[in-house]
């Protein structure tokens, strides 16, 4: 095996590396000392590694950049816990022992950073500005004052008993809902940014 390159057959799957990065997790280390001798070498030039193969995949990529520990998240669908679990499996066996207390610890929930905040504007027209990174707007009339409401059907004065009490009125209202006098309407704005806080990845053991 004088090649610096070495090719894993793992459960099926081929994934084609170098020595110095199957060095970092102390097991396979101990492994390429056995391997020099090419007693475990398989006739198509590759050494068998029994694990599951698409777990495997996130283990070797962190093993070539272990800077840095990773984050499986999406703004759609969250955290990928699953993967997570069964990454911090495979840690444990191959003996990374550092991704293994990290993933154990749910590090990885604090690099999510998310606030919210709350913009009121006393018209519906005044809500123009500008907000920058990763956001989410969601909007919402406020309608507040005004003791006495609009007959929707235009038969009374003022909307009162006598319209709840009428079935015409009563359609207007669901259909056009109750149009107060002398309210005042106010749009309110969540804005919600969602950042990565890069730091809480970076592996601080190395």
């Amino acid at each position: 095996m004088a090649s610096n390159t070495i090719t894993l057959d793992v459960s099926g799957r081929k994934f084609r590396t170098s020595k110095a990065v199957l060095a970092v997790s102390p097991y396979f280390d101990s492994l390429l000392t056995r391997w020099e001798d090419c007693a475990d070498l398989q006739p198509d030039g590759s050494y068998y590694v029994d694990a599951d193969p698409d777990t495997f995949e996130h283990l070797l990529g962190f093993m070539r950049r272990p800077a840095k520990f990773p984050l499986y998240w999406t703004k759609k669908d969250g955290f990928d816990y699953a993967l997570y679990s069964r990454l911090e499996v495979e840690a444990d066996y191959f003996m990374l022992e550092g991704l293994r207390d990290w993933i154990k610890g749910k590090k990885y929930a604090n690099a999510i950073k998310t606030t919210r905040t709350s913009k009121t504007c006393n018209t519906v027209t005044d809500s123009t500005w500008t907000e920058h990174g990763d956001i989410t707007t969601e909007s919402l009339v406020i309608e507040t004052g005004g003791d006495k409401f609009l007959c929707s059907s235009g038969m009374h004065t003022t909307g009162g008993s006598h319209c709840y009490g009428n079935d015409y009125c009563r359609n207007g209202m669901v259909k056009s809902g109750l149009q107060r006098l002398g309210s005042t309407k106010q749009l309110v704005t969540v804005v919600t940014r969602t950042e990565v806080d890069g730091q809480v990845l970076v592996n601080t053991d190395i």
